[in-house]
């Protein structure tokens, strides 16, 4: 099973159903999180990226890390407005970020695939656009990432290790 399997597993799961954690299971360990939505227009993906900056400044980790990220999550953005509801009118685009020990976490979730109505007829990718190095961005300057969709909405993530 992918990691992206078991995130679409955990996510259908009922959270009233989800296992207790036994107050030892916390004790030490601190995470600090943000989530913060915004519409899918033109601004958006510089104020995402601003997000991330400020977000992580403020945590105080290394500038390599914050430069990584700010890339990093452009490129979600941009994917998420070019490719998806989220960049057509009234969309919406949701930043997740999260500091663990070890690690960063950030994700873009949109409001999934454009559909063809919704483009007003036009095709929606050409075949001989200029499409492709995003995935490549990010593998170059993340520790992991993946994506997994949902019936309304696609999350992409990725990780960058504090080590």
């Amino acid at each position: 099973m992918t990691d992206s399997q078991r995130l679409q597993e955990r996510a259908a799961a009922d959270p009233l159903d989800a296992p207790g954690l036994d107050s030892g299971e916390l004790a030490g360990v601190t995470t600090d999180h943000t989530v913060w939505s915004c519409i899918g227009n033109l601004t958006a993906v510089r104020s995402i990226r601003a997000r991330v900056r400020e977000f992580l400044e403020r945590s105080e980790r290394p500038s390599t890390v914050l430069d990584d990220a700010e890339l990093a999550v452009s490129e979600l953005a941009t994917n998420a407005l070019l490719h998806s509801r989220s960049g057509q009118i009234g969309g919406v685009m949701t930043l997740f970020i999260r500091v663990e020990p070890g690690f960063v976490r950030i994700a873009v979730a949109d409001q999934g695939e454009k559909n063809a109505e919704a483009a007003g007829g036009r095709r929606l990718r050409e075949d001989d656009a200029d499409y492709g190095r995003g995935k490549l961005i990010i593998q170059n300057c993340t520790s992991r990432s993946g994506e997994y969709w949902t019936d309304a909405t696609h999350v992409s993530w990725f990780e960058i290790d504090l080590a």
